[in-house]
């Protein structure tokens, strides 16, 4: 097997090479004077069924083909893209980008054709993805963070008299991912026809839409929000309340994370520092040793 791979792996990484270029080369292509006067016609008319690009489109040519569902990685991207990375990216173009990363990893079988050299264009692969998926995270965790914030602006609007709707409209003014989630909270108010808060039978906007975020935390707030604003005007005495019950979760939680990171610092000390300067001084023995008895 292994001689059979060191012969096959040369033309593959070749021909994988060679496959990555002709690509790269036909993305690249200067377009005709007419068609991209063309296109900036379509953009600036405003047409939304714009051509994407030819590394887009084969991306998502060998997604439709794939054995396997891709929808876990699109709610992974649309979610990074609410913090602000990997902007105009569409799914095609990740898989593209994949397509590429294993291209170029695909030249170490050139230089190593051993069959463990088969797991650096798989890992290539599969990097953008798990750099996606590492970005939504950290996305979701800073939305969870300025939970606590938002419900503070909303208790003291409503202290001041202000609606449930209006306070809410007035906290999708601050920084920071959550605002883009409560823009498309509006976004699905407006073109459904929903009421923001829930009125029976009817389910609020909010809650629809945070639900569909598939995290507890968001899901909890829009119930609580909904809660709220049926009580009238002792709503913003149990606004309030619910923003001091958000900050006393953070608060809490964020001690637990400090408690966590001392045993991941001290672990990443003893792996990087203390175990390879013992590994030192060992073989600074070991090594005159095994000379005397080699």
């Amino acid at each position: 097997m292994a001689d059979t791979l060191r012969l096959v792996a040369p033309f593959l990484g070749a021909g994988t090479l060679a496959l990555v270029a002709f690509f790269l080369i036909g993305s690249l292509r200067v377009r005709p004077k007419v068609a991209r006067g063309l296109e900036d016609f379509y953009g600036s008319a405003g047409n939304e069924q714009q051509a994407a690009s030819r590394g887009e489109q084969i991306g998502n040519r060998v997604a439709e083909r794939l054995p396997f569902s891709l929808e876990t990685w699109e709610e992974h991207l649309h979610w990074a893209q609410r913090g602000g990375y990997f902007k105009g990216w569409e799914i095609g173009r990740l898989v593209f980008t994949a397509m590429i990363y294993a291209g170029v990893g695909a030249c170490v079988l050139l230089v190593n054709p051993a069959p463990v050299s088969l797991l650096v264009p798989l890992g290539a692969a599969a990097y953008p993805f798990i750099s996606v998926r590492a970005k939504a995270n950290t996305v979701r965790k800073r939305v969870v963070r300025g939970l606590p914030e938002v419900a503070a602006l909303v208790a003291a609007e409503m202290s001041a008299g202000v609606s449930p709707d209006q306070a809410v409209q007035r906290a999708a003014v601050l920084p920071g991912p959550l605002t883009s989630l409560l823009s498309d909270v509006f976004a699905y108010s407006r073109s459904a026809g929903r009421p923001l808060f829930g009125r029976k039978p009817v389910r609020g906007a909010l809650v629809e839409v945070f639900s569909q975020a598939d995290l507890p935390e968001l899901l909890s707030f829009a119930a609580q929000l909904d809660l709220v604003a049926e009580k009238g005007v002792a709503g913003a005495m149990l606004m309030n309340e619910v923003a001091r019950t958000l900050g006393r979760e953070y608060r809490s939680r964020l001690d637990s994370e400090v408690e966590k990171l001392n045993g991941k610092l001290m672990l990443a000390t003893a792996v990087f520092f203390f175990i390879p300067f013992v590994l030192v001084i060992l073989g600074s023995f070991m090594v005159p040793v095994m000379s005397i008895f080699g």
